[in-house]
């Protein structure tokens, strides 16, 4: 017998005993088309040995005591969704083929919803597929609930993945269960019992070790991914039912559920690994904080690479993302088959949680192989450090506080770094600190931001700096008064004190100190030297060195 035979037979197997009539799941979701109507589509998957399809009945009750029904004759499309390579389509039972094939039917009618809690839609059948995890052939049971109340007009999530998963045993299962729905209404997903009606629904009777909570053994799905996990080690099909529960705040407004099979069988392809779809680099504002998380700090514009792998060298890997959806404005490039390497690029994003995923897909025959990624970006919201600025500083003048030189608002909880890269603590001391550039950061080694003050020191002797650290006093009774007569002569008056009297000409050079008593209300004359002519700059100190005046004056040449 051909490896390729040996690879079918399990499949020819899975065939048999399947009653012609056996359906293999399905899904009734909703979408408003305004004034309390509401389009609704009916979902089925069947195996394509099954007999012909025939019309559906869908069941429609409310917590307002209204119920009726409607028939759906025939559906508005067919397709097959076998899982199987595309070579291999042609040969499955959906097409006359003896391999297995499964069909999706879509049923789509539209009533009107009157105002109320809980609309309940409903479908039934008499049986389903055999399984490994459920006791005989009970029917299959499918529902949608919605509140409807005040006439609100919203759509249910859709399921992203449209087909019955074929795996291989022995494989790590990893299977998209997701839907897509309102972005601004949060979804969680949970596997429940899969049920049948008679006529009202009944949990279906699972065997000792199974349950709907765990349908096989090890089987889980992610509540805010939908992503199924388990692994496969036992040929035959299980019944799986998952809940999707949309949120609108804390207010849970809709449930919609899918029921279907794994139909596991004896190949041996292995899909893309486990440990393969890492974020390997990043550029720009963002960091790469785990296998698959980013961290972006602000807005900032920023490239990531991605590298998936299949351990069979000879297969091609081919991508399915949402990233463009969930990431308005992003671009996801693609090069190479296997590995493939992945660009993902994005910016300009709000402050937030963001994520998306990848699924990828090998082209092993006849039974490809998927496994799904799911990646968080998350985008920080920065500190806000100011605007820089240039800062002169005369060398003989105070110490200064360098954030009194930033613009803007900038936040207070940040910490300075000196030009040789050294934290300093924020003041600027002439003659000690060095001067060049100071760095306000503001955050942590996540999200940071920076301001930059440009230090330059400016020598004493400069005439913007002779008065350098000195407390100018504007207080109205000390007055400065040029005399009448003579360049030369100036006139003080100041409350009473003793203290000292200094003139300095622009150079810093002193021209002369004296020692003066003032008295209040009384002027006293003093002289500048009658060799100097140009600014003068006139200081007065009381006997404790505080600078009540420090005044410049300009002396032209006498009069």
């Amino acid at each position: 017998m051909s490896n390729r035979l040996f690879a079918l037979l399990p499949l020819l197997l899975l065939l048999t005993g399947v009653r012609a009539d056996h359906y293999a799941g399905g899904s009734i979701t909703t979408r408003c088309t305004g004034g309390n109507f509401h389009e609704i589509t009916l979902q089925l998957f069947r195996n394509c040995t099954g007999t012909a399809l025939i019309a559906q009945d869908l069941y429609f009750t409310n917590d307002c005591g209204v119920e009726f029904q409607q028939t759906l004759p025939t559906p508005v499309s067919t397709q097959d969704v076998s899982r199987l390579c595309t070579t291999e389509l042609p040969n499955s039972s959906c097409n006359g083929g003896s391999l297995i094939g499964f069909e999706l039917a879509t049923f789509q009618t539209t009533v009107y919803l009157s105002p109320c809690t809980n609309w309940r839609i409903s479908w039934n059948i008499c049986c389903r597929n055999s399984s490994l995890n459920v006791i005989s052939n009970p029917g299959m049971y499918l529902e949608t609930v919605l509140d409807n109340t005040g006439g609100s007009c919203t759509s249910s999530p859709v399921f992203d993945q449209d087909f019955i998963p074929t795996v291989c045993v022995g494989q790590e299962v990893s299977h998209d269960a997701s839907a897509e729905g309102d972005p601004s209404h949060r979804l969680s997903y949970h596997l429940i019992d899969a049920r049948f009606g008679s006529p009202a629904p009944l949990p279906v009777n699972y065997m000792s070790g199974f349950s709907g909570a765990e349908p096989y053994a090890g089987m889980q799905i992610d509540s805010i991914s939908g992503e199924i996990t388990f692994q496969a080690t036992t040929v035959g099909s299980v019944i799986t039912a998952v809940e999707v529960r949309e949120f609108d705040g804390d207010e849970m407004i809709r449930t919609v559920m899918r029921d279907f099979l794994f139909v596991i069988t004896n190949c041996t392809n292995t899909p893309p690994t486990l440990t393969s779809g890492l974020f390997t680099s990043s550029t720009g504002s963002a960091s790469v904080i785990g296998d698959r998380a980013l961290s972006v700090c602000g807005g900032d514009g920023f490239c990531a690479s991605i590298s998936i792998t299949d351990i069979d060298a000879s297969q091609s890997i081919a991508l399915v993302s949402d990233a463009t959806e969930a990431l308005a404005g992003a671009t996801l490039t693609t090069t190479g088959t296997n590995p493939v390497m992945t660009e993902l690029c994005w910016g300009g994003a709000a402050p937030g949680t963001y994520s998306f995923s990848i699924i990828a897909s090998d082209d092993a025959c006849p039974i490809i192989g998927s496994r799904r990624y799911d990646y968080t970006i998350t985008v920080l919201d920065p500190s806000d450090p100011g605007t820089g600025s240039d800062a002169d500083v005369c060398a003989n003048g105070t110490p200064v506080a360098l954030f009194s030189f930033l613009g803007g608002n900038p936040d207070t909880e940040g910490t300075w770094e000196g030009p040789d890269g050294s934290s300093v603590s924020g003041t600027f001391m002439p003659g000690i600190s060095l001067p060049g550039t100071y760095s306000y950061i503001v955050g942590d080694a996540s999200c940071s931001s920076t301001a930059v003050v440009q230090v330059s020191v400016i020598p004493a002797d400069d005439p913007n700096c002779i008065t350098a650290g000195l407390e100018d006093d504007t207080a109205i009774n000390i007055v400065l008064i040029a005399d009448r007569i003579s360049a030369h002569r100036f006139w003080l008056q100041a409350p009473s004190m003793t203290g000292t009297l200094r003139m300095l000409a622009a150079d810093g050079r002193i021209l002369s100190q004296q020692h003066v008593t003032t008295r209040t209300g009384v002027a006293i004359p003093f002289d500048v030297p009658l060799a100097h002519q140009g600014l003068v700059i006139v200081q007065l100190n009381d006997v404790n060195g505080t600078v009540h005046l420090a005044q410049r004056m300009l002396v032209l040449g006498q009069r």
